[in-house]
């Protein structure tokens, strides 16, 4: 017993309001684990902080340098209470849960703690004892060195070769199970005094009673699990959060699950809990506790297990990045290079395996290293997403010895999976997100040039109908009718530098029943500088006459002056048919000049086809304002119902002024997605009901659908 006396004296001084923080190095894997500690009279969880590392980062959108943090899962601080120090040992590990080992030193002396692990929570009464876990703002200091024996077997990782995937815009199957992800939205409380109030809930159509009760948060059918996240801002005591959780088809409550609040900073905790399948849940947080004055935000990611019955369930986004410039590094030996963020829609799909169908393609990178020493070292390079590491490789020179105090490194390509288990941590986290992928190198020289010759890219598969798998009939593969206006397609990201002068757009291909969406959104407002028309490439048939086009929302209607103009014209060159000579073809001629001037006034929308393929064409008229926001309604053509039922959207490029007018760049952006193409038929039993659909985490997609 005495080494524990020692330890427990020796670190006294290193004890934050009753716990004792011990670092751990390469430990495994506890992020979907509960960890106890015997307290002397009870088992009491443990706080985990994992420790970032904070590395000098080139942001490839805004060309600027930042000091950014990023995390290794194995690398943390345990939180620990410090009567779990004490020589007392603890009595049998509870049921359910494995008996593991941390072996503590601080330099002089050793103890060892018996830790109580395991998926599912203890509960003490009505509190459910969960482990919180936190991403560490800065570096926790502490002398105390812990070793934890008895890992359990790590979670879902990428490939042995170290994440290469095959890309493909359609990885998943009919008939595959698929796990999506999606967040629930809820408003932040402010609390003073004794406090406890239900959050309110974010919702897009201010609906939020639900079986008689308010600030009901609706989440569907199939729920299998919850990451629950935490944010306090200020300093609460005695806090809860209770999470409530209904089922919304009887009304009544299926479980009332209390956990104790952290007193501050921001923390998740994933929840287990068996649901009934087949029947629409909803939830309720409750926060109490006393504080002087405090903001408590939650924010709750809901696991969801469906059958893919058609493609249609599934939609895909693909990100294409700016064009990295040279980067040139000097007084640094260890920086990253980071692209995003890019939107993330929920509905992240993923897969049995702890792995999904969505993948990054980071793209080669060339680095070269001044050395003045006679061999070339190792060049490790690592890849994070949202700032969490993915692989780890060692990268050798392309020759061993300097050339003229140069060496040179090929780092190759690699095709990464995205981790959903990383993702919903991210969207416990915080309020907005994306996706962020940084390549770090860390090399040993007096300097470096990096530079890339390939675009990064991201394809992400999300499920799109967050209510039910039974909405497709299985006997057609289809959709039934009341329900073909809820399905979102593809989307097309271009994230440039943030600034006025380069492009940032985000572009969607939407299909209902009988008609094509497409939208544009874009940054370059400049008069100078703006997207001033844009093309789409699709197999989608669609009509080229009864187009409509709004601009941020609103409908474009031809200016008065424009239509008076352009009847003034038509009567004054069939006056001139009658003029002899040159000189009435002339004036004719003019006149076609300035009535093709007055028709460019307003935006031109024009469809060409040939073989199959159709060419979407938008050009900003000259009196037009410049909108930040473009939609275009086309109607769809009458197609065979033998025909195929998915489309292709296959290139896109955009425009600029010039002193000839709008130009269309001679480079097209290859998409290469496919999109479903819902029935040209209207139910006469549509539901006309308010479907609520997810949310993008950048709120750029935050609408209500009438189905029918």
């Amino acid at each position: 017993m005495l080494p524990r006396i020692v330890l427990w004296i020796a670190i006294a001084a290193f004890v934050i309001a009753g716990y004792v923080d011990v670092h751990v190095e390469g430990g495994p894997d506890v992020e979907s684990l509960h960890l106890y500690v015997w307290n002397g009279s009870d088992w009491t969880p443990v706080y985990v902080i994992y420790q970032p590392e904070f590395i000098d980062t080139y942001l490839v959108a805004t060309g600027q340098w930042v000091l950014m943090p990023y995390y290794n899962m194995s690398k943390y601080v345990l939180r620990i209470p410090r009567a779990a120090l004490a020589p007392r040992g603890p009595p049998q590990v509870p049921p359910g849960l494995e008996r593991w080992t941390l072996e503590v030193e601080n330099g002089t002396r050793k103890a060892v703690i018996t830790l109580a692990v395991g998926r599912d929570p203890l509960r003490r009464g009505n509190t459910t004892l969960a482990t919180w876990k936190a991403l560490g703002q800065e570096i926790v200091k502490t002398p105390n060195r812990g070793k934890i024996d008895r890992p359990p077997r790590r979670g879902p990782q990428n490939s042995p070769d170290g994440g290469d995937v095959a890309t493909a815009s359609y990885a998943v199957s009919t008939g595959a199970t698929v796990y999506p992800i999606g967040s629930l939205y809820f408003k932040s409380a402010s609390v003073a005094g004794t406090f406890s109030t239900y959050l309110p809930v974010d919702s897009p159509t201010g609906e939020t009673r639900l079986c008689g009760l308010d600030n009901m948060h609706w989440v569907g059918f199939e729920v299998q699990n919850f990451t629950l996240g935490i944010k306090v801002d200020g300093y609460v005591t005695g806090g809860y959060l209770t999470l409530e959780i209904y089922n919304l088809d009887t009304c009544t409550l299926i479980s009332n699950t209390l956990f104790a609040l952290p007193n501050t900073g921001t923390y998740w905790t994933n929840i287990q809990i068996s649901l009934p399948q087949d029947s629409q849940i909803g939830v309720r947080l409750k926060a109490s506790g006393r504080a002087e004055v405090a903001s408590i935000s939650a924010y709750v990611v809901a696991r969801y297990k469906k059958t893919v019955n058609s493609l249609a369930q599934i939609a895909t986004s693909k990100v294409i990045s700016a064009s990295a410039p040279r980067i040139s590094v000097s007084g640094r030996y260890k920086v990253g290079v980071l692209y995003g963020p890019y939107v993330a829609y929920d509905g992240l799909a993923g897969n049995s395996a702890g792995s999904s169908y969505s993948n990054v393609y980071v793209p080669p990178s060339t680095v070269t290293l001044t050395v003045y020493g006679q061999y070339c070292p190792l060049l490790n390079v690592q890849i994070y997403i949202n700032g969490m590491l993915y692989t780890s490789d060692l990268v050798s020179p392309v020759s061993t010895t300097p050339a003229g105090y140069t060496c040179t490194y090929n780092v190759p390509s690699k095709t990464l999976q995205i981790w959903p288990r990383e993702y919903a941590v991210s969207k416990a986290t915080y309020s907005g997100g994306g996706i962020s992928v940084t390549v770090v190198y860390t090399f040993w020289g007096s300097s470096a040039t990096i530079s890339f010759s390939d675009r990064l890219q991201i394809v992400y598969d999300r499920w799109i109908e967050p209510f039910h798998s039974r909405y497709i009939d299985v006997s057609t593969g289809l959709p039934y009718l009341q329900w073909g206006t809820v399905l979102l397609y593809n989307t097309l990201q271009i994230l440039g530098p943030v600034n006025s002068s380069t492009l940032n757009i985000v572009t969607e291909i939407r299909a209902r029943n009988n008609e094509l969406i497409i939208s544009l959104a874009h940054n370059l407002l400049n008069p100078m500088f703006h997207v001033c028309g844009a093309e789409w490439v699709i197999t989608a048939p669609v009509e080229s006459q009864g187009i409509s086009t709004y601009y941020d929302g609103s409908a474009v209607e031809e200016p008065w002056w424009a239509a008076t103009a352009k009847r003034v014209l038509d009567a004054i060159d069939w006056l001139l048919i009658f003029a002899q000579g040159d000189k009435g073809t002339l004036a004719s001629l003019a006149l076609k000049v300035v009535y093709n001037v007055v028709s460019a006034a307003t935006p031109q929308v024009s469809v060409t086809s040939s073989n199959g393929v159709y060419r979407v064409t938008w050009i900003r008229g000259w009196a037009d304002p410049i909108p930040s926001n473009v939609v275009l309604m086309l109607r769809r053509m009458s197609v065979p119902a033998t025909s195929p039922a998915y489309a292709e959207w296959r290139y896109f490029r955009d425009g600029a002024p010039n002193i000839f007018g709008c130009i269309l760049s001679p480079f097209y952006y290859v998409v290469n997605t496919n999109m479903y193409l819902p029935q040209r038929l209207f139910s006469s039993d549509a539901r006309g009901r308010l479907i609520w659909t997810w949310r993008g985490q950048t709120n750029l997609i935050s609408e209500v659908i009438v189905t029918g």
